[in-house]
């Protein structure tokens, strides 16, 4: 696996947006919309950008799906190659709907399979409503209580003008470009914020082949006393020093030998 000089685990934060769905409707109102009204061309997603950003980096990447051709296959393909270098990839919401969107392309563009880039997918939506009791868990919300100002703001017109290329749509790209990248960065702020009160799908010492903290990798932990549990197995608990947190256990065995739990 492809790590950072400091031979901690690469982790990858990502976010996209996606084209609304065009359909033929008798009213306006709460109404069941059915497939064969869908709008001939238009009867599937598509993913407009992804916007990305490494753990180690300062600044959020964006990829689009180019103006002209809307067309996501290569945009996806791209994105692919920067998950392979990946060890961790980490979203908002993205157990639910971003990585379904990205393999969704993946099939209808005919390209290659990749099922096992979900074994090293966490969700910050999902760590978070493990977590903390907030009275919401969208992205806006969370950004401005933890101090990160909220999302960025964009309208439907915006979406419109960028599928419909009106004489506004390289601008609404733009706007939306640079929305997907703070999206992408306040995720980002937001993991590392919480980092200290999560139990993360992934150990990540187990990827940096040392004896780290499984929740950042950092090699700044110390003991933090011992516990049995109702089997008799002794464990040695681990604080983090560097993310001020959890930082895994490890079992004691007869023979005093330290197993990585």
């Amino acid at each position: 696996m492809t790590k950072t000089n400091n031979d901690q685990p690469k982790v990858l934060f990502y976010d996209i947006e996606t084209t609304p769905l065009q359909a033929w409707v008798w009213r306006c109102g709460k109404q069941v919309v059915r497939h064969n009204q869908l709008v001939e061309g238009k009867k599937n997603y598509d993913i407009i950008c992804i916007g990305y950003e490494w753990l180690h980096e300062k600044k959020a990447k964006c990829l689009d799906w180019d103006y002209k051709k809307q067309n996501s296959k290569e945009m996806v393909k791209e994105f692919t190659k920067i998950c392979d270098e990946a060890d961790i990839i980490i979203g908002k919401n993205n157990k639910r709907f971003d990585d379904k969107h990205v393999n969704t392309q993946r099939l209808i563009h005919g390209l290659e399979g990749r099922p096992d880039l979900m074994e090293k997918v966490d969700d910050l939506e999902t760590q978070i409503r493990r977590h903390f009791y907030l009275p919401s868990y969208g992205l806006d919300y969370l950004s401005e209580q933890l101090g990160y100002g909220g999302k960025d703001r964009m309208c439907f017109q915006d979406w419109i003008d960028i599928v419909e290329q009106t004489k506004n749509g390289k601008k609404a790209l733009k706007k939306m470009i640079d929305y997907c990248k703070k999206d992408v960065h306040d995720t980002k702020l937001m993991w590392r914020h919480c980092q200290a009160h999560m139990k993360p799908k992934l150990n990540v010492s187990a990827l940096t082949g040392n004896f780290a903290c499984k929740v950042c990798g950092s090699l700044d932990i110390r003991k933090n006393g011992y516990y049995t549990n109702s089997n008799g197995v002794k464990y040695l608990q681990l604080f983090c020093k560097h993310h001020n947190g959890y930082a895994g256990k490890i079992s004691v065995n007869a023979r005093k030998q330290i197993v990585r739990s």
